[in-house]
């Protein structure tokens, strides 16, 4: 067998390899043979017709074609070995180039390079913002305004009020070919006053308009959407508004109490603000950390450098849409009814949103990989294990349980539990690492670690290299 290699630039080898017509040869017998277990030909037990007869039936065309078939698949393994060629996965068979002598031509992908550089030279504070009284507050005052009673009243609005109202908006100027309605009689509700994070509908302080209105008046008014409005096709445009009042209702809210705690699963109202203030705290922990790592990752990856196939980054690709997918499920749409509201070509959406998350995810995961395999993390089993078990005890009492037992058997699922419970153990163990590092904090321990043990341990990471 002789072969030659070319390296390509997007971390992929081809080699062309030429074999002995003798092979070939063989490989046309057991050919023919295969086809002829598979077909009933007329005087012949299956498996038993000649070479001559399968040829004059099937045609010599069809003999090659899976003559070539069983000798890639025969010559392939060695031919790896042979050229020292570590794959990332399948190879492809580019072209047949002759068959006289068998030529073939294959793109191999090859396992990732990563180099990380200097990355222990990266630094990023770590400050987790702490969650204050006024959040808890804010989210009391939500939950009381879920628990609270309205009465119908015959005066004007005021703040506070629950206030029934009919839209209709118009776009002032609107753009060629753009639909200048935006609501049609749209019944909403809105509490006067009331405060959001996110932008309100149809938008912010929208009720401050309400204030004086009694039920059965109309009131016309103009508002300018921001630029940076959740609205994108109402960014910087300025709409008229006419609101119909249909109904103003007075709210009546529960007192702070431990008898409101009781209602929500509490036995004393203390009990309640601790959950709040710990479910606020856990919340704001992976909303900053995710930022945080996001950002670390990002520093690290433009310092280091990657390399790795295109069939990785299809792979990825595939896998974020199928989670985009996954997601637009939920609100009871498929990708392509998605694109057509939101007016994009599927090309277009995957070049422009999937294929950079993906990319970002991708680097992301190699440079973690790498960095668990340099700083040689390792999983306690204790921990492992109780991390199955609450991956096992929230998956029984997922809702599609039963059809998981169906497609899976028991230990197909431990299985896939474990790796999964594993794979997450490993990547935060990592980011820990790595937080410790750029803050400084590793460098700092190591600065406390006796001079004799840092030899003792430089000599054992020695030791393991050899």
């Amino acid at each position: 067998m002789k072969f030659e290699k070319k390296e390509l630039k997007d971390n992929q080898i081809e080699i062309t390899v030429e074999v002995d017509n003798d092979l070939f040869q063989k490989a046309k017998v057991k050919a023919a043979i295969s086809i002829s277990k598979g077909s009933k030909i007329p005087g012949f037990r299956p498996g038993k017709a000649t070479y001559d007869v399968v040829k004059r039936t099937f045609g010599e065309e069809m003999i090659e074609e899976r003559a070539v078939e069983l000798l890639v698949n025969q010559i392939y393994p060695d031919l790896l070995k042979e050229a020292e060629i570590k794959p990332h996965g399948p190879g492809n068979l580019e072209e047949i180039i002759s068959k006289n002598p068998p030529k073939f031509r294959f793109t191999i992908p090859l396992q990732p390079v990563i180099d990380l550089g200097e990355y222990k030279t990266v630094r990023l504070p770590y400050k987790l913002p702490k969650v204050g009284k006024g959040e808890v507050e804010k989210v009391l005052d939500n939950l009381q305004l879920t628990y609270a009673t309205s009465e119908l009243v015959e005066r004007a609005a005021e703040k506070g009020d629950l206030v029934s109202v009919k839209i209709n908006a118009v776009l002032i100027k609107p753009e060629k070919d753009q639909e200048p309605n935006i609501l049609k009689s749209t019944p909403h509700q809105v509490i006067i006053g009331e405060q959001t994070d996110e932008e309100q509908f149809p938008f912010n302080n929208f009720g401050d308009n309400l204030i004086g209105l009694e039920a059965g008046d109309v009131k016309e008014f103009t508002h300018k959407y921001s630029k940076d409005s959740n609205y994108e096709k109402l960014r910087g445009k300025e709409a008229q508004f006419s609101v119909v009042v249909e109904s103003v209702k007075s709210l009546t809210k529960p007192s702070l109490d431990d008898a409101f705690a009781k209602t929500v699963n509490f036995e004393k109202f203390s009990e309640l603000e601790e959950s709040i203030q710990l479910q606020l705290e856990t919340r704001n922990k992976n909303e900053y950390e995710n930022k945080y790592f996001d950002d670390l990752l990002e520093k690290i990856i433009e310092k280091a450098k990657l390399k790795y196939p295109p069939q990785l980054l299809d792979d990825e690709i595939k896998d974020v849409l199928k989670s985009v997918e996954h997601d637009i499920a939920r609100q009871n749409l498929d990708l392509d009814t998605y694109l057509k509201i939101n007016n994009r070509e599927k090309e277009e959406f995957i070049e422009k949103d999937i294929r950079p998350a993906a990319i970002k995810r991708l680097e992301q995961a190699l440079v973690i990989d790498e960095i668990s395999r340099l700083e040689k993390i390792e999983l306690d089993q204790k921990e492992l294990q109780k991390e199955y078990t609450k991956s096992f005890m929230q998956m029984k009492s997922a809702p599609n349980f039963r059809g998981l037992q169906k497609e899976f058997t028991t230990k197909k699922l431990s299985n896939m539990l474990v790796m999964q419970a594993a794979s997450r153990l490993m990547n935060q163990r990592t980011l820990d690492k790595l937080k410790s590092i750029a803050t400084g904090e590793a460098e700092k321990m190591m600065d406390e670690i006796p001079e004799e043990k840092k030899e003792e341990n430089s000599n054992k990471d020695l030791i393991e290299e050899k």
